[in-house]
C-alpha cells in the first residue's frame, strides 16, 4: 500500500467537511485556525477517554484505540501541515528580488 504526501487537496477536504472554502488571506487563516482547533478536540476526546478507562468505567477496547489513532493520525496531519508552510516560507526567503 503506498501512502502518499500531505498536500492542499487533503486540506481542501477538510475544509469541504465543515462545508467551506479557502477564497482569501482571511479565510485560510481561519479555516487554519479551525483545523487546530479540531486537531485539539480531537486530542481532548482522547484524554477524556483515557481518563474514562482510569477511573474504571466500562470503555470498550476498540473505542478506546479508535480514539488514540484518530488523534495520533489529527496531530500527524497538523506537524505535516506545519512543516509544509514552514518550507514555503523558507521558499521565500529564498527567493531572490
Amino acid at each position: 500500500m503506498e501512502i502518499g504526501g500531505i498536500n492542499f487537496s487533503s486540506f481542501e477536504a477538510f475544509l469541504k467537511e465543515k462545508g467551506k472554502e479557502v477564497k482569501n488571506s482571511e479565510d485560510f487563516a481561519d479555516a487554519l485556525k479551525e483545523f487546530v482547533q479540531w486537531v485539539n478536540n480531537q486530542q481532548q476526546n482522547a484524554r477524556g477517554v483515557k481518563e474514562a478507562v482510569l477511573r474504571g468505567e466500562d470503555v470498550p477496547l476498540h473505542r478506546m484505540v479508535i480514539e488514540f489513532e484518530k488523534a495520533g493520525v489529527a496531530l500527524n496531519l497538523l506537524i505535516e501541515v506545519r512543516n509544509k508552510l514552514l518550507e514555503g516560507y523558507q521558499e521565500l526567503l529564498r527567493m531572490q528580488v
